[in-house]
């Protein structure tokens, strides 16, 4: 009887082992979407980014058909704060991308939501073609949040 027991605990473990190999895609553990999600926090509101590619487009609720990601970076934002109200900072004036050394404002706004308390949308840059790091800052009035990605996420 202790002999089956054990022989239900190694199939179940082999079982287990089993499911972990095939969740895991085979390409060690890691999703399209790693490194794409960027959050910060600055006086009470968290920002959160999402680098958006051509695998990411087809979650996003709005017309992107106009910026082609071989010629625009589109950064989907979303802000979260429990007093003040967010729809009194102007998206376009209030960010900026840095890639390398050149820096550059957002060329359009893309709402997805306007509620003053979790406000979303995405921001749509000129893409600059650069590699290496790049900086999207936001200026929330009080305070600036800056996100990083430490390499440009290809489209």
């Amino acid at each position: 009887m202790l002999r089956r027991g054990v022989m239900v605990v190694a199939l179940l473990l082999g079982v287990v082992a089993l499911l972990a190999v095939a969740c895991s895609g085979g390409d060690g553990g890691q999703t399209d979407d790693e490194g794409l999600t960027q959050t910060a926090d600055a006086d009470g509101v968290t920002v959160e980014g999402t680098w958006l590619t051509a695998g990411s487009l087809g979650s996003v609720d709005a017309d992107l058909t106009s910026y082609p990601l071989d010629e625009f970076v589109l950064v989907e934002v979303q802000f979260t704060t429990h007093s003040g109200d967010l729809n009194e900072i102007d998206m376009e004036r209030a960010s900026g991308l840095k890639q390398g050394d050149e820096a550059a404002a957002p060329v359009a706004w893309v709402s997805l939501s306007d509620d003053s308390h979790h406000r979303e949308g995405i921001l749509v840059f000129q893409r600059a073609g650069r590699e290496g790091p790049a900086e999207l800052t936001l200026d929330l009035g009080n305070d600036e949040v800056a996100l990083l990605w430490e390499a440009v996420p290809a489209g």
